[in-house]
Protein backbone atom coordinates (compact mmCIF):
# COMPACT_ATOMS: atom_id res chain seq x y z
CA UNK A 1 0.00 0.00 0.00
CA UNK A 2 2.83 2.42 0.95
CA UNK A 3 4.00 2.21 -3.13
CA UNK A 4 1.15 2.56 -4.28
CA UNK A 5 -0.05 5.19 -2.68
CA UNK A 6 3.10 7.13 -3.70
CA UNK A 7 2.83 6.01 -7.45
CA UNK A 8 -0.43 7.73 -7.30
CA UNK A 9 0.63 10.32 -5.61
CA UNK A 10 3.06 10.98 -8.30
CA UNK A 11 0.57 10.51 -10.61
CA UNK A 12 -1.69 13.09 -9.21
CA UNK A 13 1.91 15.42 -9.63
CA UNK A 14 1.76 14.64 -13.08
CA UNK A 15 -1.66 14.92 -13.20
CA UNK A 16 -1.11 18.77 -12.42
CA UNK A 17 0.95 19.07 -14.54
CA UNK A 18 -1.22 18.22 -17.36
CA UNK A 19 -4.26 20.09 -16.22
CA UNK A 20 -1.82 23.49 -16.17
CA UNK A 21 -0.84 22.98 -20.28
CA UNK A 22 -4.14 22.04 -20.87
CA UNK A 23 -5.85 25.11 -19.00
CA UNK A 24 -3.05 27.59 -20.83
CA UNK A 25 -4.46 26.68 -24.53
CA UNK A 26 -7.18 29.05 -25.76
CA UNK A 27 -10.68 28.49 -25.21
CA UNK A 28 -11.27 29.21 -28.70
CA UNK A 29 -10.42 25.78 -29.53
CA UNK A 30 -13.51 24.09 -29.62
CA UNK A 31 -12.91 21.42 -31.75
CA UNK A 32 -13.07 17.37 -30.49
CA UNK A 33 -9.65 16.56 -32.46
CA UNK A 34 -7.48 17.40 -29.94
CA UNK A 35 -9.67 16.27 -27.03
CA UNK A 36 -10.07 13.06 -29.09
CA UNK A 37 -6.59 12.21 -28.47
CA UNK A 38 -6.83 13.38 -24.57
CA UNK A 39 -9.76 10.59 -24.45
CA UNK A 40 -7.77 7.90 -26.23
CA UNK A 41 -4.54 8.54 -23.69
CA UNK A 42 -7.46 8.01 -21.40
CA UNK A 43 -8.12 5.43 -21.96
CA UNK A 44 -4.87 3.51 -22.65
CA UNK A 45 -4.59 4.49 -18.96
CA UNK A 46 -7.90 2.60 -18.29
CA UNK A 47 -6.59 -0.23 -19.93
CA UNK A 48 -3.80 -0.63 -17.97
CA UNK A 49 -5.26 -1.52 -14.55
CA UNK A 50 -7.93 -3.44 -16.24
CA UNK A 51 -6.75 -6.37 -15.46
CA UNK A 52 -6.27 -6.06 -11.15
CA UNK A 53 -8.52 -7.97 -9.27
CA UNK A 54 -10.53 -5.37 -6.72
CA UNK A 55 -7.75 -4.74 -3.88
CA UNK A 56 -8.52 -1.19 -2.52
CA UNK A 57 -11.68 -1.30 -1.20
CA UNK A 58 -14.18 -4.91 -0.82
CA UNK A 59 -17.28 -2.93 -2.02
CA UNK A 60 -17.65 -5.04 -5.52
CA UNK A 61 -17.67 -8.28 -2.87
CA UNK A 62 -20.79 -6.40 -1.48
CA UNK A 63 -22.14 -5.77 -5.04
CA UNK A 64 -22.18 -9.55 -5.98
CA UNK A 65 -23.90 -10.65 -2.91
CA UNK A 66 -26.79 -7.83 -3.21
CA UNK A 67 -27.06 -9.48 -6.57
CA UNK A 68 -27.28 -12.82 -5.76
CA UNK A 69 -29.68 -12.20 -3.11
CA UNK A 70 -32.45 -10.66 -5.32
CA UNK A 71 -31.34 -13.54 -8.16
CA UNK A 72 -32.79 -15.60 -5.53
CA UNK A 73 -35.55 -14.17 -4.67
CA UNK A 74 -34.57 -11.74 -1.79
CA UNK A 75 -34.92 -8.01 -1.20
CA UNK A 76 -31.54 -6.52 -0.61
CA UNK A 77 -33.29 -3.17 1.38
CA UNK A 78 -34.75 -6.18 3.65
CA UNK A 79 -31.40 -8.56 4.17
CA UNK A 80 -28.39 -8.27 5.68
CA UNK A 81 -25.55 -10.87 4.45
CA UNK A 82 -25.97 -12.24 8.14
CA UNK A 83 -29.09 -12.99 8.46
CA UNK A 84 -29.14 -16.69 9.07
CA UNK A 85 -32.21 -16.70 6.58
CA UNK A 86 -29.68 -16.10 3.54
CA UNK A 87 -26.62 -18.54 4.83
CA UNK A 88 -27.15 -20.55 1.67
CA UNK A 89 -25.74 -17.78 -0.55
CA UNK A 90 -22.65 -17.70 1.54
CA UNK A 91 -19.60 -18.84 -1.17
CA UNK A 92 -15.73 -18.24 -0.99
CA UNK A 93 -16.62 -14.52 -1.39
CA UNK A 94 -18.20 -14.02 1.68
CA UNK A 95 -15.36 -13.28 4.05
CA UNK A 96 -14.82 -10.29 2.02
CA UNK A 97 -18.59 -8.54 1.91
CA UNK A 98 -18.25 -5.48 3.95
CA UNK A 99 -21.42 -4.09 6.14
CA UNK A 100 -22.41 -8.11 7.01
CA UNK A 101 -24.79 -6.75 9.73
CA UNK A 102 -26.13 -3.33 7.55
CA UNK A 103 -28.87 -3.69 4.48
CA UNK A 104 -28.60 -2.25 1.45
CA UNK A 105 -28.25 1.62 1.61
CA UNK A 106 -27.34 2.32 -2.49
CA UNK A 107 -30.33 3.29 -4.92
CA UNK A 108 -32.57 1.14 -6.57
CA UNK A 109 -31.04 1.58 -10.13
CA UNK A 110 -27.36 0.48 -8.90
CA UNK A 111 -29.62 -2.82 -7.06
CA UNK A 112 -30.89 -3.30 -10.54
CA UNK A 113 -27.57 -2.94 -11.84
CA UNK A 114 -26.00 -5.61 -9.52
CA UNK A 115 -28.70 -8.44 -10.26
CA UNK A 116 -28.43 -7.82 -14.25
CA UNK A 117 -24.87 -7.85 -14.01
CA UNK A 118 -24.83 -11.18 -11.68
CA UNK A 119 -27.23 -12.91 -13.98
CA UNK A 120 -24.69 -12.65 -16.79
CA UNK A 121 -21.80 -13.10 -14.52
CA UNK A 122 -22.79 -16.22 -13.14
CA UNK A 123 -24.34 -17.56 -16.48
CA UNK A 124 -20.65 -17.22 -18.07
CA UNK A 125 -18.29 -17.22 -15.10
CA UNK A 126 -18.35 -20.28 -12.80
CA UNK A 127 -15.65 -19.17 -10.86
CA UNK A 128 -17.49 -17.19 -7.98
CA UNK A 129 -14.21 -14.90 -7.27
CA UNK A 130 -13.27 -14.53 -10.61
CA UNK A 131 -17.13 -13.23 -11.12
CA UNK A 132 -16.34 -10.75 -8.56
CA UNK A 133 -14.16 -8.85 -10.95
CA UNK A 134 -17.03 -8.63 -13.91
CA UNK A 135 -18.56 -6.34 -11.33
CA UNK A 136 -16.24 -3.87 -12.93
CA UNK A 137 -17.51 -3.87 -16.27
CA UNK A 138 -20.55 -1.93 -15.93
CA UNK A 139 -18.91 1.03 -14.30
CA UNK A 140 -16.13 1.31 -16.30
CA UNK A 141 -19.02 1.47 -19.47
CA UNK A 142 -20.43 4.28 -17.46
CA UNK A 143 -16.56 5.71 -17.10
CA UNK A 144 -16.16 5.49 -21.22
CA UNK A 145 -19.95 7.21 -21.24
CA UNK A 146 -19.17 10.14 -19.50
CA UNK A 147 -15.19 10.46 -21.65
CA UNK A 148 -17.98 10.98 -24.69
CA UNK A 149 -20.42 13.90 -22.62
CA UNK A 150 -18.05 15.99 -21.38
CA UNK A 151 -16.40 17.29 -24.70
CA UNK A 152 -20.17 18.03 -25.74
CA UNK A 153 -20.81 19.69 -22.83
CA UNK A 154 -17.75 21.60 -22.30
CA UNK A 155 -18.59 23.07 -25.98
CA UNK A 156 -22.10 23.58 -25.19
CA UNK A 157 -20.77 25.96 -22.92
CA UNK A 158 -18.45 27.71 -24.78
CA UNK A 159 -15.24 25.85 -23.23
CA UNK A 160 -12.23 24.02 -25.16
CA UNK A 161 -12.94 20.41 -25.37
CA UNK A 162 -9.28 19.83 -24.47
CA UNK A 163 -10.71 20.40 -21.07
CA UNK A 164 -11.64 16.97 -20.70
CA UNK A 165 -8.56 16.35 -19.79
CA UNK A 166 -9.56 17.22 -15.98
CA UNK A 167 -11.17 14.14 -16.19
CA UNK A 168 -9.83 12.05 -18.56
CA UNK A 169 -6.51 12.40 -17.04
CA UNK A 170 -7.27 12.19 -13.28
CA UNK A 171 -5.75 9.08 -11.43
CA UNK A 172 -9.13 8.85 -9.44
CA UNK A 173 -11.35 7.28 -11.82
CA UNK A 174 -9.24 5.48 -13.31
CA UNK A 175 -8.85 3.52 -9.98
CA UNK A 176 -11.97 4.22 -8.48
CA UNK A 177 -13.59 2.59 -11.69
CA UNK A 178 -10.95 0.32 -13.97
CA UNK A 179 -9.14 -1.03 -10.83
CA UNK A 180 -11.77 -1.26 -7.77
CA UNK A 181 -14.48 -1.09 -9.53
CA UNK A 182 -16.93 1.56 -7.67
CA UNK A 183 -20.30 1.87 -8.58
CA UNK A 184 -20.26 5.80 -8.60
CA UNK A 185 -19.69 6.50 -12.81
CA UNK A 186 -23.36 5.35 -12.69
CA UNK A 187 -24.35 8.23 -10.87
CA UNK A 188 -21.44 10.79 -12.77
CA UNK A 189 -22.74 9.35 -15.76
CA UNK A 190 -26.46 10.80 -15.33
CA UNK A 191 -25.28 14.08 -13.57
CA UNK A 192 -23.30 14.65 -17.02
CA UNK A 193 -26.11 14.09 -19.04
CA UNK A 194 -28.53 16.37 -16.31
CA UNK A 195 -25.86 19.47 -16.89
CA UNK A 196 -25.79 18.75 -20.88
CA UNK A 197 -29.61 18.80 -21.10
CA UNK A 198 -29.81 22.11 -18.85
CA UNK A 199 -27.20 23.57 -20.94
CA UNK A 200 -29.53 23.05 -24.11
CA UNK A 201 -32.27 24.40 -22.10
CA UNK A 202 -34.38 20.69 -22.42
CA UNK A 203 -34.99 20.81 -18.88
CA UNK A 204 -37.64 17.80 -18.75
CA UNK A 205 -34.91 16.22 -19.79
CA UNK A 206 -32.23 17.46 -17.45
CA UNK A 207 -34.78 16.66 -14.57
CA UNK A 208 -35.08 12.52 -16.08
CA UNK A 209 -31.15 12.59 -16.11
CA UNK A 210 -31.10 13.69 -12.51
CA UNK A 211 -33.63 11.56 -11.43
CA UNK A 212 -31.69 8.45 -12.48
CA UNK A 213 -28.55 9.82 -10.66
CA UNK A 214 -30.47 10.19 -7.51
CA UNK A 215 -31.91 6.57 -7.69
CA UNK A 216 -28.26 5.45 -8.62
CA UNK A 217 -27.44 7.36 -5.14
CA UNK A 218 -29.53 9.32 -2.90
CA UNK A 219 -27.23 12.09 -2.69
CA UNK A 220 -28.15 13.73 -6.02
CA UNK A 221 -31.78 15.01 -4.87
CA UNK A 222 -29.62 17.69 -3.14
CA UNK A 223 -29.49 19.44 -6.24
CA UNK A 224 -33.45 19.46 -7.03
CA UNK A 225 -33.58 22.96 -5.53
CA UNK A 226 -30.66 24.00 -8.38
CA UNK A 227 -32.04 22.68 -11.37
CA UNK A 228 -35.17 24.20 -10.60
CA UNK A 229 -34.47 27.98 -10.17
CA UNK A 230 -35.60 30.50 -8.08
CA UNK A 231 -36.18 33.68 -8.64
CA UNK A 232 -36.91 35.49 -5.38
CA UNK A 233 -38.94 32.68 -3.43
CA UNK A 234 -40.81 31.22 -6.85
CA UNK A 235 -39.42 28.36 -8.93
CA UNK A 236 -38.44 28.65 -12.29
CA UNK A 237 -39.29 25.75 -13.21
CA UNK A 238 -42.14 24.23 -11.22
CA UNK A 239 -43.51 21.57 -13.22
CA UNK A 240 -40.44 20.08 -15.09
CA UNK A 241 -39.33 18.51 -12.30
CA UNK A 242 -42.46 16.17 -11.45
CA UNK A 243 -41.39 13.48 -14.44
CA UNK A 244 -38.85 12.61 -11.12
CA UNK A 245 -41.84 10.87 -9.61
CA UNK A 246 -42.61 8.27 -11.78
CA UNK A 247 -39.42 7.28 -12.59
CA UNK A 248 -38.12 7.27 -8.64
CA UNK A 249 -41.55 5.27 -7.99
CA UNK A 250 -41.14 3.09 -10.67
CA UNK A 251 -38.05 2.01 -9.63
CA UNK A 252 -38.41 1.85 -6.09
CA UNK A 253 -42.22 -0.11 -6.59
CA UNK A 254 -39.57 -4.13 -7.07
CA UNK A 255 -37.82 -2.72 -3.69
CA UNK A 256 -40.60 -1.60 -1.72
CA UNK A 257 -40.58 -1.97 2.35
CA UNK A 258 -39.52 -0.40 5.24
CA UNK A 259 -36.22 1.57 4.50
CA UNK A 260 -36.24 3.23 8.02
CA UNK A 261 -32.98 1.45 8.93
CA UNK A 262 -31.44 1.70 5.81
CA UNK A 263 -31.83 5.75 5.66
CA UNK A 264 -30.61 5.87 9.37
CA UNK A 265 -26.97 3.83 8.47
CA UNK A 266 -27.60 5.76 5.51
CA UNK A 267 -26.84 9.04 7.14
CA UNK A 268 -23.78 7.83 9.04
CA UNK A 269 -22.29 9.27 5.74
CA UNK A 270 -23.06 13.17 7.23
CA UNK A 271 -22.41 12.01 10.54
CA UNK A 272 -21.38 8.81 12.12
CA UNK A 273 -18.52 6.50 11.03
CA UNK A 274 -15.26 9.10 10.34
CA UNK A 275 -13.04 8.20 7.57
CA UNK A 276 -10.93 11.20 6.10
CA UNK A 277 -13.13 13.79 7.38
CA UNK A 278 -11.63 17.23 7.79
CA UNK A 279 -14.46 19.87 8.73
CA UNK A 280 -16.62 17.81 10.63
CA UNK A 281 -14.05 16.97 13.27
CA UNK A 282 -14.46 20.63 13.89
CA UNK A 283 -18.08 20.42 14.27
CA UNK A 284 -17.46 16.97 16.36
CA UNK A 285 -15.34 18.96 18.93
CA UNK A 286 -17.39 21.67 19.19
CA UNK A 287 -20.65 20.25 19.69
CA UNK A 288 -19.37 17.47 21.85
CA UNK A 289 -21.94 14.64 20.56
CA UNK A 290 -22.20 12.74 17.28
CA UNK A 291 -25.47 13.08 17.05
CA UNK A 292 -25.70 16.50 17.39
CA UNK A 293 -23.00 16.77 15.43
CA UNK A 294 -24.85 14.92 12.76
CA UNK A 295 -27.54 17.09 12.85
CA UNK A 296 -25.26 20.26 12.46
CA UNK A 297 -23.37 18.81 10.10
CA UNK A 298 -26.76 18.33 7.84
CA UNK A 299 -28.04 21.48 8.85
CA UNK A 300 -24.90 23.06 6.95
CA UNK A 301 -25.54 21.24 3.79
CA UNK A 302 -29.35 22.26 3.68
CA UNK A 303 -27.82 26.04 4.14
CA UNK A 304 -25.76 25.66 1.82
CA UNK A 305 -27.77 24.16 -1.16
CA UNK A 306 -30.49 26.81 0.03
CA UNK A 307 -28.01 29.99 -0.40
CA UNK A 308 -26.65 28.80 -3.79
CA UNK A 309 -30.24 28.36 -4.92
CA UNK A 310 -32.00 31.50 -3.40
CA UNK A 311 -28.59 33.48 -4.50
CA UNK A 312 -28.95 32.44 -8.31
CA UNK A 313 -25.86 31.34 -8.58
CA UNK A 314 -25.01 29.52 -11.97
CA UNK A 315 -25.92 25.80 -12.36
CA UNK A 316 -22.56 24.02 -12.39
CA UNK A 317 -21.31 26.76 -9.95
CA UNK A 318 -23.84 26.27 -7.48
CA UNK A 319 -23.66 22.45 -7.90
CA UNK A 320 -19.82 22.23 -7.64
CA UNK A 321 -20.23 24.37 -4.01
CA UNK A 322 -22.96 21.94 -3.09
CA UNK A 323 -21.40 19.05 -3.47
CA UNK A 324 -17.76 20.25 -2.25
CA UNK A 325 -19.61 21.50 1.08
CA UNK A 326 -20.71 18.35 1.57
CA UNK A 327 -17.86 16.45 1.37
CA UNK A 328 -15.90 18.83 3.38
CA UNK A 329 -18.42 18.75 6.29
CA UNK A 330 -19.52 14.97 6.48
CA UNK A 331 -17.96 12.85 8.32
CA UNK A 332 -16.83 9.83 5.69
CA UNK A 333 -15.27 11.23 2.62
CA UNK A 334 -13.65 8.22 0.67
CA UNK A 335 -10.91 9.20 -2.12
CA UNK A 336 -13.60 7.87 -4.93
CA UNK A 337 -15.77 10.40 -3.75
CA UNK A 338 -14.21 13.53 -5.01
CA UNK A 339 -15.21 11.88 -8.83
CA UNK A 340 -18.53 13.56 -8.22
CA UNK A 341 -16.45 16.65 -8.87
CA UNK A 342 -14.52 16.00 -11.59
CA UNK A 343 -17.15 16.44 -14.05
CA UNK A 344 -17.95 19.92 -12.67
CA UNK A 345 -14.09 20.99 -12.30
CA UNK A 346 -13.23 20.43 -16.48
CA UNK A 347 -16.35 23.26 -16.21
CA UNK A 348 -14.63 25.17 -13.13
CA UNK A 349 -11.18 24.11 -12.73
CA UNK A 350 -10.68 25.40 -9.15
CA UNK A 351 -6.90 25.21 -8.24
CA UNK A 352 -7.79 23.95 -4.24
CA UNK A 353 -10.34 21.00 -5.33
CA UNK A 354 -7.86 19.96 -8.29
CA UNK A 355 -4.92 19.78 -5.52
CA UNK A 356 -7.21 17.81 -3.36
CA UNK A 357 -8.01 14.98 -6.11
CA UNK A 358 -4.43 15.13 -6.29
CA UNK A 359 -3.62 14.15 -2.26
CA UNK A 360 -6.61 12.15 -2.00
CA UNK A 361 -4.69 9.27 -2.24
CA UNK A 362 -3.39 9.82 1.15
CA UNK A 363 -6.51 8.84 2.43
CA UNK A 364 -6.11 4.79 1.48
CA UNK A 365 -3.35 4.41 4.81
CA UNK A 366 -6.53 2.94 6.52
CA UNK A 367 -6.59 0.17 4.10
CA UNK A 368 -2.74 -0.77 5.81
CA UNK A 369 -4.61 -1.59 8.74
CA UNK A 370 -7.74 -2.90 7.06
CA UNK A 371 -5.57 -5.49 5.25
CA UNK A 372 -3.42 -6.22 8.07
CA UNK A 373 -5.74 -6.53 11.48
CA UNK A 374 -9.01 -5.74 9.67
CA UNK A 375 -9.41 -2.92 11.79
CA UNK A 376 -10.25 0.76 9.58
CA UNK A 377 -8.85 4.16 11.09
CA UNK A 378 -9.19 6.60 8.74
CA UNK A 379 -9.21 10.00 10.77
CA UNK A 380 -5.44 9.68 11.53
CA UNK A 381 -3.53 12.77 12.20
CA UNK A 382 -2.19 11.61 8.41
CA UNK A 383 -5.39 13.00 6.95
CA UNK A 384 -3.75 16.34 7.46
CA UNK A 385 -0.78 16.38 4.97
CA UNK A 386 -3.73 15.82 2.43
CA UNK A 387 -6.40 18.37 3.87
CA UNK A 388 -3.53 21.35 5.32
CA UNK A 389 -2.54 22.23 1.58
CA UNK A 390 -6.13 21.97 0.44
CA UNK A 391 -7.38 24.41 2.53
CA UNK A 392 -4.25 26.81 2.26
CA UNK A 393 -4.83 27.09 -1.52
CA UNK A 394 -8.47 27.49 -0.98
CA UNK A 395 -7.92 30.60 1.40
CA UNK A 396 -5.29 31.81 -0.40
CA UNK A 397 -7.29 31.81 -3.63
CA UNK A 398 -9.77 33.29 -1.84
CA UNK A 399 -8.02 36.09 -0.20
CA UNK A 400 -6.78 37.24 -3.56
CA UNK A 401 -9.63 37.05 -5.43
CA UNK A 402 -11.29 39.54 -2.83
CA UNK A 403 -7.91 41.89 -3.02
CA UNK A 404 -8.55 41.94 -6.93
CA UNK A 405 -12.01 42.51 -6.92
CA UNK A 406 -11.70 45.26 -4.51
CA UNK A 407 -8.75 46.72 -6.24
CA UNK A 408 -11.03 47.05 -9.53
CA UNK A 409 -13.86 48.46 -7.55
CA UNK A 410 -11.87 51.08 -6.55
CA UNK A 411 -10.20 51.31 -9.90
CA UNK A 412 -14.36 51.91 -11.22
CA UNK A 413 -14.93 53.91 -9.00
CA UNK A 414 -12.21 56.22 -8.94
Amino acid sequence: MVETIACLLLAGLFYLLSVYVALRSPDSNKSYKSALWIVLAGILFRITLWPLAPALSDDPFRYRWEGKLQAAGGNPYDARPNDPGWAHLRDATFPRVPGKDFKAVYGPLTELVEWITYRIASAEEPDVVRQVFWFKVPYALCDLAVLTVLPILLISRGYAADRVLIYAWSPLPVIAFWATGHNDSLVILWLALAFLAAAKQRWTWAFVALSLAAAAKVWPLLLFPLFIGWRGYRPLRWYQWWVAVPILLALAWPYWTDIHENLRFMSGFVGGWRNNDSVFGMILWLAKDIYRAKKIAFAIIAAGAAFVTLRRWPLERGALAAITLMLMVSANCHPWYLTWILPLLTLLPVPALLLWTALIPIAYSAVITWSALGEWNGSTALRWFEYAPVYGVLAGSWIIGRRTHLRNTARTVG
